[in-house]
């Protein structure tokens, strides 16, 4: 439900940002069209996608705040629905750990804990995935494009 209302407000201040370029015609359209086009079915998905997570909720009963009410706000959460809080928490480290470790390293790190958090069984798969990743930007924009990445401490 939380994740649908951010994609909604995201989709909504895309739609304003969106203000800024001209539609012109319908003969000759702008620059403007196909960003409100996607700004608004954003929008429409997003908003079909919270009535159902509303209506869903309304419809059953909660008995995790039966059970004496909920000591955190954590508590209130399924499993399901710690995943993206962890994520966002994983995402913040990692442009945080750009500044100081360097691209690369913050890039290896959260591609590994990401992986393993959307289910990748063991380690080796989430490795060589981000070892992938790795390369694969270094050839494209190191190599190919002839663009540096923010360096660090590390690397």
């Amino acid at each position: 439900m939380a994740s649908s209302f951010v994609l909604l407000l995201f989709g909504l201040g895309y739609l304003v940002y969106n203000l800024n370029y001209s539609l012109d015609t319908r003969a000759n359209p702008g620059p403007g069209i196909f960003p409100l086009a996607a700004g608004g079915v954003l929008v429409i998905l997003s908003a079909y996608q919270l009535a159902r997570a509303l209506r869903r909720r309304r419809g059953e009963r909660d008995e995790r705040t039966c059970k004496g009410g909920p000591r955190s706000i954590l508590e209130l959460l399924k499993p399901d629905e710690k995943k993206p809080l962890v994520m966002i928490g994983l995402f913040v480290c990692y442009l945080l750990m750009i500044k100081w470790v360097g691209f690369f390293v913050s890039d290896f790190l959260f591609v590994v804990f990401c992986s393993r958090l959307i289910g990748a069984r063991g380690w080796g798969r989430p490795l060589a995935l981000s070892a992938g990743v790795n390369l694969f930007c270094y050839f494209l924009f190191e190599v190919w494009l002839k663009l540096s990445f923010p360096g660090g401490l590390l690397f």
